[in-house]
């Protein structure tokens, strides 16, 4: 079960992929490497598969203001790059805008 690691609901775009995220972007990605903190400052959102809010990563991303989804089993197949999503930080609800209201993926 997706779990809420802090901060508050927004939009973007899904950066997938290897190399730096353009700003705005929603990292999803597999686990919450400390290889990640140099990425945070330019992240809007950031959505990890595994992880617990109490973890390094997700501390320092709530500190830099990323609002940030732990525990959200499978969402780098569910969200491919490019994908628009909503995200909650504050209740764990990832979602994408024509499921807004309708049905929550987390």
């Amino acid at each position: 079960r997706a779990r809420p690691a802090g901060g508050e609901r927004g939009e973007g775009l899904v950066h997938a992929g290897p190399g730096e995220p353009p700003p705005g972007a929603v990292l999803v990605v597999r686990t919450l490497a400390p290889s990640l903190a140099p990425r945070l400052p330019a992240l809007a959102w950031l959505v990890a598969e595994t992880g617990s809010p109490l973890s390094h990563l997700a501390i320092l991303a709530r500190e830099m203001g990323v609002p940030t989804v732990v525990g959200l089993r499978g969402a780098v197949d569910r969200f491919p790059d490019g994908t628009r999503l909503l995200v909650d930080g504050d209740t764990g609800r990832v979602e994408t805008p024509d499921r807004a209201g309708e049905e929550s993926v987390a």
